[in-house]
Protein backbone atom coordinates (compact mmCIF):
# COMPACT_ATOMS: atom_id res chain seq x y z
CA UNK A 1 0.00 0.00 0.00
CA UNK A 2 1.33 3.28 -1.05
CA UNK A 3 1.62 6.68 1.17
CA UNK A 4 -1.76 7.94 -0.52
CA UNK A 5 -3.92 4.62 -0.31
CA UNK A 6 -2.70 4.22 3.15
CA UNK A 7 -3.12 8.37 4.34
CA UNK A 8 -6.62 7.94 2.79
CA UNK A 9 -7.66 5.05 4.36
CA UNK A 10 -6.54 6.55 8.02
CA UNK A 11 -8.17 9.52 7.07
CA UNK A 12 -11.86 7.62 6.12
CA UNK A 13 -10.88 5.57 9.03
CA UNK A 14 -11.13 8.42 11.62
CA UNK A 15 -13.95 9.75 9.61
CA UNK A 16 -16.05 7.32 10.14
CA UNK A 17 -15.06 6.42 13.31
CA UNK A 18 -15.43 10.12 15.17
CA UNK A 19 -18.36 10.91 16.91
CA UNK A 20 -18.05 14.60 15.03
CA UNK A 21 -20.60 16.89 13.53
CA UNK A 22 -19.44 15.80 10.23
CA UNK A 23 -21.85 13.75 8.29
CA UNK A 24 -19.14 10.69 6.98
CA UNK A 25 -20.71 10.05 4.06
CA UNK A 26 -20.28 13.63 2.46
CA UNK A 27 -17.29 14.24 3.70
CA UNK A 28 -16.22 10.76 2.06
CA UNK A 29 -18.26 12.22 -1.28
CA UNK A 30 -16.39 15.90 -0.83
CA UNK A 31 -12.90 14.17 -0.91
CA UNK A 32 -13.54 12.04 -3.66
CA UNK A 33 -14.67 15.08 -5.81
CA UNK A 34 -11.35 16.81 -4.65
CA UNK A 35 -9.43 14.27 -6.19
CA UNK A 36 -11.69 13.92 -9.49
CA UNK A 37 -10.81 17.83 -9.89
CA UNK A 38 -7.31 16.85 -9.47
CA UNK A 39 -6.89 13.54 -10.81
CA UNK A 40 -9.90 13.09 -13.12
CA UNK A 41 -8.24 9.64 -14.94
CA UNK A 42 -8.09 8.11 -11.66
CA UNK A 43 -11.13 8.78 -10.90
CA UNK A 44 -12.62 7.46 -14.14
CA UNK A 45 -11.04 4.23 -13.61
CA UNK A 46 -12.07 3.98 -10.03
CA UNK A 47 -15.70 4.64 -11.29
CA UNK A 48 -15.83 2.14 -14.00
CA UNK A 49 -15.43 -0.50 -11.58
CA UNK A 50 -19.10 0.61 -9.88
CA UNK A 51 -21.85 -1.28 -11.09
CA UNK A 52 -23.41 2.03 -11.94
CA UNK A 53 -20.64 4.86 -12.89
CA UNK A 54 -23.24 7.45 -14.17
CA UNK A 55 -24.55 7.36 -10.52
CA UNK A 56 -22.74 6.52 -8.45
CA UNK A 57 -19.16 7.68 -6.40
CA UNK A 58 -16.17 5.88 -6.37
CA UNK A 59 -14.79 6.00 -2.51
CA UNK A 60 -11.55 7.90 -2.25
CA UNK A 61 -9.58 4.55 -1.35
CA UNK A 62 -10.69 3.17 -5.34
CA UNK A 63 -9.66 6.61 -6.67
CA UNK A 64 -6.29 6.26 -4.47
CA UNK A 65 -5.24 3.03 -5.56
CA UNK A 66 -5.27 4.00 -9.33
CA UNK A 67 -3.33 7.61 -8.12
CA UNK A 68 -0.49 4.91 -7.47
CA UNK A 69 0.02 3.66 -11.06
CA UNK A 70 0.44 7.48 -11.57
CA UNK A 71 4.00 8.96 -11.64
CA UNK A 72 6.08 9.34 -8.10
CA UNK A 73 5.86 13.75 -8.20
CA UNK A 74 1.77 13.02 -8.79
CA UNK A 75 1.54 10.23 -6.33
CA UNK A 76 3.38 12.94 -3.91
CA UNK A 77 0.70 16.00 -5.15
CA UNK A 78 -2.13 14.06 -4.21
CA UNK A 79 -0.90 12.88 -0.41
CA UNK A 80 -0.40 16.60 -0.26
CA UNK A 81 -4.52 17.34 -1.18
CA UNK A 82 -5.14 14.68 1.28
CA UNK A 83 -3.12 16.10 3.95
CA UNK A 84 -4.41 19.91 3.16
CA UNK A 85 -8.55 18.52 2.84
CA UNK A 86 -7.92 16.80 6.20
CA UNK A 87 -6.37 19.78 8.31
CA UNK A 88 -8.81 21.71 7.05
CA UNK A 89 -11.73 19.78 8.40
CA UNK A 90 -10.09 19.90 11.52
CA UNK A 91 -9.62 23.53 12.07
Amino acid sequence: MSNISKKVSEIMDKIYNSNGPFDATELEEELAQKLKVNFEDAYKKAALDLVDPENEIPSPGSIAAYIEELPEAEQSNALTIVNDWFDNLEN
